[in-house]
């Protein structure tokens, strides 16, 4: 039986690209490495830029004065191959991660200076040290049930000082339209994604946990140009009030 540990495992990178200095080229195979397809079709390096400085707007605003710059660390849980981390380490940022393919955190620690890389399942994460921002990108639909990403989410709450961001959550009310979308477009669907389930999320859920915690929140649309998933997910957005 495949699982998603399995899958996720078995992801490699091209470590003669990883070498080079050009920015866009080594974030561009990490993405690759990570399931996120930059040619032949697949999605532009200009639209996962864009999410990225998406993310980087949303992250200021835990600031009044809405400036990057006063997020010195990041953490990103499910980080993989260390993409967006990568791109935060060129802005000087103290980062760190966990992912729960040895691969992926190998391909990450040869570009990615931290001493806080490690494989790890989500819900063994240490809550310590604190980082100002906590990111998870493409994560929470990965978990096996509400009891998981509960335990989760409560680590990623004390772990971060000002904000917690969590990318492409699945709409539990556009379930329907995802598994119709994926079964039209991928031949063969209920046997090669048989026992790979994704758990889907209402914003009430973390309406509820923000309310519960005295946070802000924010939802916002997936706009990365190009992306086949734009129309299935959210991102969330919760914000410590004494930020």
């Amino acid at each position: 039986m495949n699982t998603w540990h399995e899958i996720w495992n078995k992801r490699t990178a091209n470590i003669e690209i990883l070498s080079l200095k050009e920015i866009k080229q080594v974030f561009a195979e990490l993405k690759r490495a990570n399931g996120f397809d930059v040619i032949n079709g697949g999605l532009s390096i200009n639209s996962l830029i864009s999410q990225y400085e998406d993310i980087k707007q949303n992250f200021s605003e835990c600031f009044k004065d809405k400036d990057f710059s006063k997020v010195k660390s990041i953490y990103e849980l499910g980080c993989g191959s260390g993409a967006n981390l990568f791109l935060f380490q060129q802005e000087n940022k103290i980062v760190g991660g966990g992912d729960f393919s040895i691969n992926l955190i190998n391909i990450a620690k040869k570009v990615i200076n931290s001493s806080d890389l490690k494989c790890i399942e989500a819900i063994n994460i240490s809550q310590m040290p604190i980082y100002d921002a906590i990111l998870s990108n493409s994560v929470f639909s990965y978990f096996p049930d509400f009891a998981y990403a509960n335990t989760v989410l409560e680590k990623l709450y004390n772990k971060a000082k000002y904000v917690i961001g969590l990318i492409d959550i699945h709409d539990i009310e556009k379930k329907e339209d995802f598994i119709n979308f994926r079964k039209a477009n991928i031949k063969d669907y209920e046997i090669k994604y048989k026992d790979l389930n994704k758990l889907f999320y209402s914003k009430e859920y973390f309406i509820k946990f923000a309310k519960n915690h005295n946070m802000k929140i924010k939802f916002t649309k997936s706009q990365m140009d190009g992306y086949w998933n734009n129309d299935f997910v959210f991102n969330c957005y919760l914000y410590k009030r004494e930020a």
